[in-house]
């Protein structure tokens, strides 16, 4: 497996970015006071004026896709709504900041390259392609590229493509995660590693993650429910290692680890999926069969056979 032990620590080596200056951006229309851009335009504008370090503030709105930036990679090209090319940076959203991709140019919401960037506070949705098939990558929700990126607090919706992917040497570090109503919610490709704590993946027509080549996930405090194909996907020589977690109402199998890769799987509720793993590739200890009895935030009733097990979406901290 590509990721190791000193891997993992640049994750948290990289956690806290220089602090620098602070970058309003604001929807048209706005009474808001303070803004460094307005539009539309307004969050490309001021990652393409920030220097590193600096945080981009977006205010309440929605910020709809008027023009894009192309991020080339491979055989591929990232057509981004909001691109990050190079750069350290934080983008935080204010409660109520939308980018919503179902008008406008079809784009992928955000794309990064060779960046290094924290993101929290968004709600990403309708995120759609022009062509289903083609080099030009648009409908995604966000799509990193030999990047770095600590997500937070976001919820991708409405997407046509993929919510969250990783490509190359990227490194994700995730919590508080929501994606849901698309189609493959995670992708990992290449040598691309994902953590995740807290996370709810729910009604999409794909896997909650999949894993491909040398790709590895560590997933903990997860929600999966009604992926309709597999919940967890590893092919090659891709790792899934899943421990706290639920994953219900899944077909055609919840768990399903295909060629020479591998999903471990640690203290897990399983339920009313068509089939739970695969006939090879995984290994679970501790599974809890049977209704997991929760709300509809996945925390466990009174009467829970999971109560007190720590299994499920962690609370956002």
């Amino acid at each position: 497996m590509k990721m190791t032990l000193a891997a993992i620590g640049l994750l948290a080596g990289a956690a806290c970015p220089a602090l620098g200056v602070t970058l309003v951006a604001c929807p048209a229309g706005t009474a808001a006071k303070g803004c460094t851009y307005k539009g539309d335009g307004a969050i490309q504008d001021a990652i393409d004026r920030a220097a590193d370090g600096d945080t981009i503030f977006v205010r309440a709105g929605v910020y709809t896709p008027r023009a894009y930036r192309d991020l080339p990679y491979k055989e591929i090209i990232v057509r981004a709504f909001v691109a990050v090319d190079g750069k350290r940076l934080t983008i935080q959203g204010e409660k109520g900041a939308v980018l919503d991709g179902s008008a406008g140019l079809p784009t992928t919401a955000i794309g990064l390259k060779n960046a290094d960037v924290t993101i929290s506070g968004l709600a990403i949705t309708g995120f759609r392609f022009d062509i289903e098939e083609d080099d030009i990558y648009e409908g995604h929700g966000i799509f990193a590229v030999d990047s770095r990126a600590r997500i937070s607090g976001v919820t991708i919706s409405r997407y046509q493509k993929m919510g969250l992917t990783g490509r190359g040497d990227t490194i994700l570090d995730v919590r508080d995660l929501q994606i849901r109503d698309g189609h493959v919610a995670t992708w990992l490709y290449e040598g691309a590693y994902l953590r995740l704590d807290g996370a709810i993946f729910r009604n999409n027509d794909s896997s909650a993650v999949a894993a491909f080549n040398d790709s590895v996930a560590h997933l903990a405090h997860i929600a999966v429910d009604r992926s309709a194909d597999d919940g967890l996907y590893t092919a090659d020589d891709a790792a899934i290692f899943v421990s706290d977690s639920l994953i219900v109402g899944s077909k055609p199998i919840a768990l399903n680890a295909t060629g020479k890769s591998r999903i471990v799987g640690r203290n897990l509720a399983l339920h009313g999926n068509a089939t739970d793993t695969s006939e090879t590739g995984v290994t679970l200890q501790g599974v809890i069969a049977g209704d997991p009895r929760v709300d509809a935030e996945y925390r466990p009733l009174a009467d829970s056979p999971i109560a007190g097990k720590g299994i499920g979406p962690a609370p956002a901290r």
